[in-house]
């Protein structure tokens, strides 16, 4: 039996075909760890299939693809990938993100070397507003940040080991996109374990406004609502950013014993 991937990248993918593309394009070009891509395609109706036949001719079985009769969302097109995943590593991206050079072998590098104790290295990207940031770091000209939820430092795009996603139970389904990065790394904090960043690893993150992100977009409120309501956090801190890197977690647990499903 071959030896596992180093890296399994779950990517979502609905009627973008060009941003797709380009995600694989990068992934290809500046990756060098044996990794496998498993696109989630949420019924596209646009050329994404011939994409996806383009890339699987330099892939191979590298490239695998989970196509949805219809779409479901991001949180259930992740948790597909990454339970179809074979990697002793798993992460996910979005279709509007890069990988800068190396990024993703940096990162498998680190949570490699981390202790038990590390669930996640995150990845630093592009991030277009000061609100809710923990760290950030210059490249090319460019800051690259990470982000905080009332002063726990939290993963948007997290790589870990196979048995941290699935001692964690992947991401909760109850959410359709916003919190479900919070709400992963919030039970890994809550589980004992911390995330941390990845040093030197970064992307490129477009938020690219369509179509399909305006009917992603009022699911938010709701997201963030659920989120709230099942973690104890602090108050939201209205002044000043108060993430401090010498205490990164601040949560306090959850506000309900209902709330630790998922």
């Amino acid at each position: 039996m071959p030896d596992p991937y180093d890296l399994s990248i779950v990517l979502p993918t609905c009627d973008r075909a060009a941003l797709l593309e380009r995600a694989l394009a990068s992934i290809a070009f500046h990756t060098g760890c044996r990794h496998e891509i498993i696109v989630v395609d949420g019924a596209s109706s646009d050329y994404t299939p011939d994409v996806l036949n383009r890339a699987r001719h330099s892939l191979g079985d590298r490239l695998k693809v989970i196509r949805e009769e219809k779409r479901e969302g991001f949180v259930r097109a992740v948790n597909k990938g990454l339970r179809a995943a074979s990697g002793r590593n798993l992460t996910w991206i979005n279709d509007d993100a890069r990988p800068l050079p190396q990024s993703l072998d940096l990162a498998v590098h680190q949570i490699d070397h981390e202790p038990p104790s590390v669930a996640f290295v995150a990845l630093f990207h592009r991030w277009n507003t000061t609100r809710n940031v923990a760290y950030e770091t210059l490249h090319q000209g460019q800051l690259y940040r990470l982000c905080h939820v009332r002063g726990t430092l939290y993963a948007n795009f997290p790589v870990g080991r196979r048995e941290t996603f699935e001692r964690l139970g992947y991401l909760d389904e109850r959410y359709y996109f916003f919190a479900a990065d919070p709400d992963l790394s919030l039970k890994a904090w809550h589980a004992g374990l911390q995330v941390v960043p990845a040093y030197g690893a970064m992307l490129d993150h477009e938020q690219h406004e369509d179509a399909r992100r305006a009917s992603d977009n009022p699911h938010g409120e709701s997201d963030n609502a659920q989120l709230f309501a099942k973690w104890d956090l602090p108050e939201k801190n209205m002044q000043f950013n108060d993430f401090n890197p010498a205490q990164p977690c601040k949560l306090r647990g959850l506000r309900s014993p209902r709330s630790s499903a998922a």
